[in-house]
């Protein structure tokens, strides 16, 4: 806990830095200047190797417990999720394995925060990425984690769009040259016509997630004017150029404690990752009283 907030830091690091680590040190150098207390990360490619060695080394060096998402030896690569927590703020009551229907399977952990009875389930995820009935369905999955009684942080990679309009418009597929990536983003409706998929995030929305970056934008005034900012496609306009695909999602009334979104993308973090760094600041207080309400303790995720 940095400065009487609990921090959770979004970040996918591309192919993990690098399986000799050539990149992995200059993320671990920008992270451990952040000093998060938790850490969503996507393409933990190489975190698994020689006895998790990866993944042991930012456990040392960010000083929070780490967790990978359950093999997938049916994929051409098995590319984890990872979940890192600072231990003397959490307590990890279970280690849910995730599986189906996930083109790259999920790590989800559930921690109790301090003495709150209500646990808060932590989901790092990476969306399909060229496949949107697949993301719909993956989206349909997270959904159960916004039931009654459920406290969930999800984030990662959804390799898709928000519904709602933002500051960035979405890509004019028209002038798209990767003609491959246009169809990875893009759905055909009923009539034939192709729409930006932005159906990953309308799923979530529509069963009571918060997109935690809309929220500050909307309600934290100039000091949420940068939340709506681009994460990744920075040098790829023939993709259709920068877009906000890495976004998280609260339920459960957490996004209440919210208190700051900040998107860190900068010459260092171009040098780590094609991908900027999600860092949401949460008021400690406020979290755990969300995690102490009664009505919670009435269903807990399975």
């Amino acid at each position: 806990m940095k400065d009487g907030t609990i921090d959770i830091a979004v970040w996918n690091i591309e192919a993990d830095g690098g399986r000799n680590a050539e990149r992995r040190q200059l993320a671990l150098d920008i992270l451990a200047a952040l000093k998060p207390d938790v850490l969503l990360q996507q393409e933990a490619k190489y975190s698994r190797e020689n006895g998790r060695r990866l993944m042991h080394a930012t456990e040392k060096r960010l000083k929070l417990r780490g967790f990978l998402s359950t093999p997938n030896p049916d994929v051409d690569a098995d590319i984890a999720t990872a979940v890192y927590l600072r231990p003397e703020l959490f307590h990890v009551a279970e280690q849910k394995p995730r599986a189906k229907p996930w083109w790259l399977h999920p790590c989800h952990v559930q921690a109790q925060l301090a003495d709150c009875p209500v646990p808060l389930n932590l989901v790092s995820f990476h969306k399909c990425f060229y496949d949107a009935g697949k993301r719909l369905t993956e989206a349909g999955w997270l959904t159960i984690l916004a039931e009654p009684g459920i406290a969930t942080i999800a984030a990662g990679d959804t390799n898709s769009y928000p519904r709602r309009p933002e500051p960035l418009p979405l890509p004019d597929w028209s002038t798209v040259t990767d003609r491959a990536h246009m169809v990875h983003r893009t759905y055909v409706d009923s009539t034939g016509q192709r729409h930006s998929d932005t159906r990953p995030d309308g799923a979530l929305i529509d069963a009571g997630y918060v997109d935690l970056a809309r929220h500050a934008a909307d309600h934290f005034g100039s000091n949420g004017a940068g939340a709506l900012a681009a994460t990744a496609g920075f040098d790829k306009p023939h993709q259709g150029g920068p877009q906000r695909i890495d976004r998280g999602y609260a339920s459960g009334g957490v996004e209440s404690a919210l208190e700051h979104v900040e998107v860190i993308e900068n010459k260092q973090s171009r040098e780590a990752t094609d991908h900027a760094l999600v860092l949401y600041r949460y008021h400690p207080t406020r979290l755990k009283h969300v995690l102490t309400q009664p009505n919670r303790l009435r269903k807990r995720a399975g």
